[in-house]
């Protein structure tokens, strides 16, 4: 089965309803997902591992999840007018982001055998001080 943003657009279709969005918003977010793991893959990683999907899927997610904070109406956290009053729990859009973030993580964690390192070391190295 080949990774394509149609295949990430169903993984995502599982961890959320895409209310509000386009269909071609959704592929678009899909495809730049996609784009976005494969360009964490080593060369002779096998392109057809599912993890690679639910990952996309879950970066996906995460940027919705970021998108949606930002225009959150939970920014107005107290409203007063004459007896009425309403106050709102901005804490629910941070603990939804806490946990698109978590998601997202664990996700890399599951394909980092797919991965290139980026990571280096100093191995063997001398320190010569001079006077």
């Amino acid at each position: 089965m080949t990774v394509t943003a149609w295949l990430v657009k169903e993984y995502l279709g599982h961890l959320t309803q895409a209310e509000g969005y386009e269909d071609d918003e959704i592929i678009a977010l899909c495809k730049a997902s996609l784009r976005e793991i494969e360009a964490m893959l080593k060369a002779d990683a096998d392109r057809n591992d599912v993890r690679i999907a639910s990952a996309a899927a879950s970066l996906a997610f995460y940027k919705m999840t970021l998108k949606n904070s930002f225009f959150s109406s939970d920014n107005v956290t107290s409203f007063k007018a004459g007896d009425v009053s309403i106050t709102q729990d901005k804490g629910g859009t941070d603990k939804q982001l806490e946990r698109a973030e978590r998601l997202y993580a664990k996700a890399l964690e599951s394909i980092v055998p797919l991965c290139t390192d980026n990571g280096f070391a100093f191995e063997n190295i001398r320190i010569r001080v001079q006077i």
